[in-house]
């Protein structure tokens, strides 16, 4: 067995070698200008055949980081993301009579005191356990029986090992100056190693199951724990489909749209109100029944978010607004996005000089050779600059990204602004203070320095007089304003978004991550700066009265 476990280190271990060589030949190509995009997508793409053709023989860990690697849009290529897809749900199967071996190690008598009709093909295959199908004896209700692959654990553990090696090589390139390899690797251990004991699966079920009682469009399996060990799980079966089986949807009448609308809601919910989420919500996990219900399973892969880490966003974004960089860039720092060695100053000029560029800029006459050159700027003021995605939003990107390729499937033309807007208020809000107060607090200052509203402003609020004779009308000025400060307030969101992704994009690096960070703030401020004159005829409206 160690002699196994030496084989496998060094197949990890050498792969790994190979693909840090590769990659960093080819960016000594492109510091001398002789590498082009194809090149990069070509090689990216040899590499991932490469590792799925290792990932489907020694399984293990190469296999989960396959798969969340495969749904990382914003570091791989489209072809390289289709090409670990298939290590998703194609895991081959390790053959009932292994299975039936720990089942029955578990459970202690003979399978067949315990249920019958079983399935020797398993109806699903993933990288820590199988599925199958039975019918229990005592009540004669059928159940998927999840059953811990053989020797995974060992398998893991020595996987383990390979990835630490790994981790130490890749402390000695210029991954290590952007990102905190020891934290991921520890994350690593932790999540993966909830997996492995299915108890921890069983308790965030029903954590879960106790969240989504009350709700009718969720349904989650009921678990009979007296089946249930650190290797083997016992559910109600569930005859249900994939979400994304769009045949599946037309034959039974399901609006699409309709479903996107819920599913986006009910993991909007999990993302942002803090607690637990489902970080691996893929289509295998997230189903569908005949009737519309939405079924989650595999609770295996669970993050969390902290309610201080939620209020610290809700800073950020409010120093956002607010146009205070200092804080934005101490918010970043809280949330751990930048090493202790960032040069918090030259973080603070970078968005300074892309968001006073967006703000004294008409976007929508500008030369594009202008934007690239700032976004140019940018790129090499923060060249050195050390900002990282902290590991434990690793997983929330992964959540997030996951769902947001279910919900395009579901209905392409889904608007994520409008459906996103009354739940990142409620979000926003829930600290206590409604966005009015918030904004009475700011709302000078934003009107300023974003909006350009007309210095009468001050005086006309120095004027009670004038301020009583438009009561009526300054009441209706405050609706009309509350509505298109919540819109702007979202647009704000996404285009700070934008910007930390295109600046994380730089830092990887990664030119599409970059870029797309950079095309979605631009989008979005275009509608910002839409509001924003909207909002100053609101303003204006106040002052003829």
């Amino acid at each position: 067995m160690k002699r196994i476990a030496l084989f496998r280190i060094w197949i990890i271990v050498t792969m790994f070698a190979r693909f840090i060589i590769r990659l960093y030949a080819f960016s000594r190509k492109q510091q001398q200008g002789v590498a082009t995009t194809e090149e990069y997508e070509a090689l990216m793409l040899k590499l991932a055949r490469e590792y799925k053709r290792n990932a489907l023989r020694l399984e293990g860990l190469l296999i989960k980081l396959g798969q969340f690697l495969s749904i990382r849009a914003d570091l791989l290529p489209p072809a390289v993301l289709n090409e670990l897809s298939e290590l998703v749900d194609r895991v081959p199967t390790s053959g009932w009579d292994k299975s039936r071996a720990i089942l029955e190690a578990e459970w202690g008598v003979p399978y067949t005191q315990v249920v019958k009709d079983v399935g020797i093909d398993a109806v699903a295959s993933a990288s820590i356990g199988e599925v199958y199908g039975a019918t229990l004896l005592e009540n004669g209700k059928r159940v998927a029986i999840k059953i811990q692959r053989p020797n995974i654990e060992k398998i893991i553990r020595t996987d383990f090992r390979a990835m630490r090696i790994v981790t130490s090589m890749l402390k000695r390139t210029s991954l290590a100056k952007s990102t905190d390899l020891d934290s991921l690797y520890r994350q690593m251990i932790f999540v993966i190693g909830d997996e492995l004991n299915f108890q921890t699966e069983l308790k965030n079920a029903l954590y879960f199951k106790a969240k989504y009682a009350d709700n009718p469009d969720v349904y989650i399996p009921d678990y009979h724990e007296h089946l249930c060990t650190n290797r083997v799980l016992t559910m109600d079966w569930v005859d249900a489909r994939r979400i994304t089986d769009l045949a599946f949807l037309k034959e039974n009448e399901i609006d699409r749209s309709a479903l996107a609308e819920r599913l986006f809601t009910l993991a909007a919910e999990q993302l942002l109100f803090g607690g637990q989420f489902h970080a691996d919500p893929h289509p295998g996990n997230v189903q569908i029944r005949a009737d519309g219900t939405i079924i989650l399973l595999d609770f295996g892969m669970v993050g969390q978010t902290t309610a201080q880490d939620m209020a610290t966003i809700r800073n950020i974004l409010q120093a956002f607004i607010s146009l205070d960089y200092d804080s934005i860039v101490d918010g970043l720092e809280d949330l751990r996005f930048l090493l202790p060695t960032a040069n918090k100053q030259n973080i603070r000029q970078a968005l300074e000089k892309a968001v006073t560029f967006y703000l004294e800029t008409d976007i929508d006459t500008v030369d594009t050779r202008l934007i690239e050159k700032v976004l140019q700027d940018i790129q090499l003021l923060v060249k050195n600059e050390p900002i990282q995605l902290p590991a434990e939003f690793a997983f929330f990107g992964r959540a997030a990204s996951t769902l947001l390729g279910i919900l395009q499937i579901l209905d392409p033309k889904i608007d994520l602004f409008t459906l996103g807007k009354p739940i990142v208020i409620e979000w926003l809000e829930e600290d206590g203070t409604t966005l009015q107060n918030r904004y009475v607090k700011t709302g000078i200052n934003y009107a300023k320095k974003l909006l350009n509203v007309p210095p009468l402003l001050d005086n006309y609020l120095k004027e009670p007089t004038r301020k009583r004779l438009s009561e009526q009308a300054m009441f209706q000025r405050n609706l009309e304003s509350k509505e298109l400060l919540h819109r702007q307030t979202f647009n704000a969101i996404v285009m700070l978004l934008g910007l930390l992704v295109g600046l994380l994009g730089y830092i990887r690096p990664d030119e599409w991550l970059f870029w797309s960070g950079g095309v979605v703030s631009v989008l979005a401020y275009f509608n910002w700066r839409r509001l924003g004159r909207k909002v100053r005829h609101v303003a204006r409206q106040d002052f003829r009265v």
